[in-house]
C-alpha cells in the first residue's frame, strides 16, 4: 500500500502482509495497532479477479518521511524473534523510479458506446431515479510493464492536495490513482467528510459556480450526506454555498462538512454508512446500483470504492477516483460523470475526457 498526500505531510509505504481482516467485523484494530491499509469495492456484486470486495492489511513493514527523515516499523506475529524483525527491516531496499518508459496505446476507442450509455442514463430518470453517475473504463497496453514507481511519484508532484495511493491485488497487480475527495476523515469524535460535485476546466470556476445544473448535482450529494450523518452526530457543520475546488487540470464545486460524532459510534461504521455517495453513484443509492449494476457492462471493483489507513484512534479514506488498474502490460483509466436532467451525451463525455487527464498525464499519455 502506499498512502501519500503532500499537503498534509503525509507519505507512507506498506511492504509485505503481516496480518490482514476482510470486513467490519474481522478488522483487528488493537492488537497490534496498526495503521492498517486497505479499503472496500464500490459495488460488492462487481469486484475484480484477484481483489477482495473488502480487505485490511497490517504490512510487516510501515516506512513513513515525516519530511526530513524516513522512519521504518517492522511488525510480526504475536512472540516473533527481536531479530527476525530487524532482518525483515535490513531486506528493504529504496529504489529511484524509472524515468523512461514504454509508450501505451488506447485500444479502442468508446465514444459511441459512452454517449449511448449516457442517453440511457438520462431516459431513465424519473420520479423515482433522480441521479446516475455513469463510469467508463479507458483500455491502454504497452510491450513492457508498466512502471508503478514513477507514475505514483509523477501523481504525487502534479496533485500535491490530493490522496495518492497504491493497493495492491492478491495476483500483484496496482490499483494506484490520485484522489481529490475525502470520504472521511476522523480523529477521536471529530469527523469530516466531502461533498464533491460539479466539474469544469480551471479557467471555468465562476461559470461553475453559476451553473444551474451543476448546482442541483451539488446540492444532491450535500443533501445527501446531512440525511445520513444527522443520526450519528452531536453537531454538523454545513456550510450554505459550496465553493471551489482547484486541481491542476480540474476545478470542482466543493461542500466541506464536519461533526461532532456520539460518543458510541464508530467512525469506520459511519464511513459505510456514506459510502457510496451521490457524487460516485446516484440517488436513490439503491435503484442507482442496480441501474448501473445491470448497465454499466464492466467491473467497477475499487474505483470509485474506499481507500486509505485505519488506525486506533484514526480513519482516513478517499473515495478512489482518478485511477487506473495496472496488470502487467495493460492498463485500465476509470472515469465517470454524474447524469441529471439536462445532462447530454457529449457534455458528459468532454467531463470524462477532463477527468482522464489526471491519470494519462501520470502514465505519459498526452491527448488532444
Amino acid at each position: 500500500m502506499v498512502w501519500v498526500n503532500p499537503s498534509r505531510s503525509v507519505w507512507m509505504v506498506g511492504l509485505g502482509v503481516c496480518a490482514e481482516g476482510g470486513g467490519e467485523v474481522s478488522l483487528p484494530i488493537i492488537p497490534p495497532a496498526g495503521p492498517w491499509f486497505g479499503g472496500w469495492a464500490f459495488d460488492p456484486r462487481r469486484p475484480w479477479r484477484d481483489f477482495d470486495h473488502e480487505r485490511w492489511v497490517l504490512p510487516e513493514v510501515i516506512a513513513w518521511w515525516d519530511g526530513r527523515n524516513t522512519r521504518w516499523l517492522a511488525f510480526g506475529k504475536e512472540g516473533t524473534p527481536l531479530d527476525q524483525l530487524e532482518e525483515r527491516l535490513d531486506r528493504v531496499e529504496e529504489r529511484d523510479p524509472i524515468t523512461q518508459r514504454a509508450p501505451l496505446r488506447q485500444v479502442g476507442d468508446g465514444r459511441a458506446a459512452y454517449e449511448a450509455l449516457v442517453q440511457a442514463a438520462v431516459d431513465s430518470l424519473n420520479a423515482e431515479l433522480n441521479k446516475l453517475v455513469v463510469a467508463r473504463a479507458i483500455e491502454l497496453e504497452s510491450d513492457e510493464p508498466i512502471p508503478e514507481r514513477s507514475i505514483l511519484k509523477a501523481l504525487e508532484a502534479r496533485n500535491p492536495a490530493c490522496w495518492t495511493f497504491l493497493v495492491r491485488g492478491r495476483d500483484g497487480s496496482a490499483f494506484v490513482g490520485s484522489s481529490p475527495e475525502l470520504l472521511c476523515e476522523a480523529k477521536g469524535r471529530q469527523f469530516s467528510t466531502d461533498a464533491l460535485a460539479g466539474t469544469a476546466p480551471p479557467e471555468d470556476g465562476e461559470r461553475l459556480l453559476a451553473s444551474d445544473k451543476d448546482r442541483r448535482e451539488h446540492q444532491v450529494v450535500v443533501d445527501d450526506l446531512r440525511a445520513r450523518l444527522d443520526p450519528y452526530v452531536t453537531k454538523l457543520e454545513v456550510p450554505q454555498t459550496p465553493q471551489l475546488k482547484r486541481l491542476a487540470s480540474l476545478v470542482h464545486l466543493h461542500t466541506p462538512i464536519t461533526a461532532t460524532l456520539r460518543d458510541d459510534v464508530n467512525p469506520l461504521r459511519v464511513a459505510r454508512v456514506l459510502h457510496p455517495t451521490p457524487a460516485v453513484a446516484g440517488t436513490p443509492r439503491g435503484k442507482a446500483l442496480d441501474w448501473l449494476a445491470a448497465n454499466e457492462g464492466f467491473d467497477r471493483g475499487l474505483y470509485c470504492g474506499a481507500v486509505g489507513a485505519v488506525g486506533p484512534d484514526s480513519v482516513t479514506l478517499a473515495v478512489a477516483l482518478r485511477s487506473a488498474l495496472i496488470r502487467g502490460k495493460s492498463v485500465n483509466v476509470f472515469v465517470g460523470a454524474g447524469v441529471v436532467r439536462g445532462s447530454t451525451p457529449e457534455a458528459e463525455w468532454l467531463e470524462t475526457e477532463r477527468k482522464a487527464q489526471t491519470m494519462l498525464s501520470a502514465l505519459g499519455v498526452e491527448r488532444g
